[in-house]
């Protein structure tokens, strides 16, 4: 099985804690022959990480190096866009972090870019390679719940001091829509949809309650799935709290969580796996060519992100997410 070369651009949270370790362990598929970062001593800080995999001090040499069949991008969101173009022009792949991009209009540049090009842009969303996601979508199409009538997701993240996102330059002063609210919501998007398909609109509140957090950190909303499935999404990255997520049917109720399910008050388990190892083990068979790239395809990401995107212009009122579309 041959290697993909892959250069690491970014070398902060993503990379070190997320990224890296779901590599190791993919070793027989990836081998990490190049790293640049914005600074030279934090890319020969995670090349030591690495083994011995090439320094560069900026990303023109890298993509130039000859040494990248792919690039894995950990950057701030504002710089997505340019970094995909740059590697597409020189002919290589990407798997990029989430969000796709600030705003729609300008993710919309990115699923151009990747479907003009004959190399794949994958952007990396976790939450579409989590199990148990998968085997809820399974349930409620076996009828296990009867008609799904009701999702309820309650998210408390409460970030404080000891949280290293909210150290971040970048995530402090938020230039991509809603700071928190899409950066870790486009997740939640992804889960909701990949369960119960396509929202047709939403409603919602969104607050700037932490000083301590860049942007809004609180979003409160209602919306209608098109099969009909009412939802409500409240997630605060500021106000500590228990998660709740639900889905209520005609028939039964599921809860979900991370390792089970309880369906009825039954408790079915689901076996945990590193979704960031499915992301690139995904990553590696879609550029090899032997499936399409269903799970990381720019669309899919562009509508996680209208759906942030229609919920903080909502104010309150109704917003078509297909409207940005």
């Amino acid at each position: 099985m041959e290697k993909v070369r892959l250069g690491i651009v970014g070398c902060g949270i993503a990379a070190r804690t997320l990224h890296l370790p779901a590599l190791k362990k993919l070793s027989h598929l990836f081998e990490i022959t190049a790293v640049t970062s914005r600074t030279k001593e934090h890319a020969e800080e995670f090349a030591e990480m690495v083994g011995n995999p090439r320094v560069f001090e900026n990303y023109e040499d890298l993509l130039d190096s000859g040494l990248v069949d792919a690039v894995d991008l950990t950057l701030p969101v504002e710089l997505n866009l340019p970094f995909i173009e740059k590697a597409l022009q020189r002919g290589v792949h990407v798997i990029c972090e989430k969000p796709i991009s600030i705003d729609v209009e300008t993710g919309k540049r990115v699923v151009r870019l990747a479907g003009n090009s004959d190399k794949t842009v994958y952007i990396a969303e976790s939450f579409r390679h989590v199990p148990a996601f998968w085997k809820a979508k399974e349930l409620i199409e076996e009828g296990k719940v009867g008609e799904p009538v009701y999702m309820n997701w309650q998210i408390w993240v409460g970030m404080d001091e000891s949280n290293e996102y909210v150290h971040t330059d970048w995530r402090r002063n938020p230039k991509h829509v809603g700071g928190f609210l899409s950066d870790g919501g486009v997740h939640h998007v992804a889960a909701m949809r990949l369960i119960l398909g396509e929202v047709e609109w939403v409603s919602a509140i969104v607050k700037d309650l932490s000083p301590l957090l860049g942007g809004m950190d609180f979003l409160s909303s209602i919306f209608e799935f098109e099969n009909g499935v009412v939802g409500n999404y409240t997630v605060s990255y500021s106000l500590k709290g228990n998660d709740r997520f639900e889905i209520a049917g005609t028939k039964g109720r599921m809860e979900i969580f991370w390792d089970k399910i309880v369906l009825n008050g039954k408790e079915i388990e689901v076996h945990h796996e590193d979704s960031y190892q499915k992301e690139f083990e995904d990553f590696y068979r879609v550029i090899t060519g032997e499936k399409k790239n269903d799970l990381g395809d720019p669309l899919e990401a562009l509508k996680d992100l209208a759906f942030i995107e229609a919920c903080v212009r909502s104010q309150g009122s109704r917003v078509s997410v297909s409207s940005l579309l």
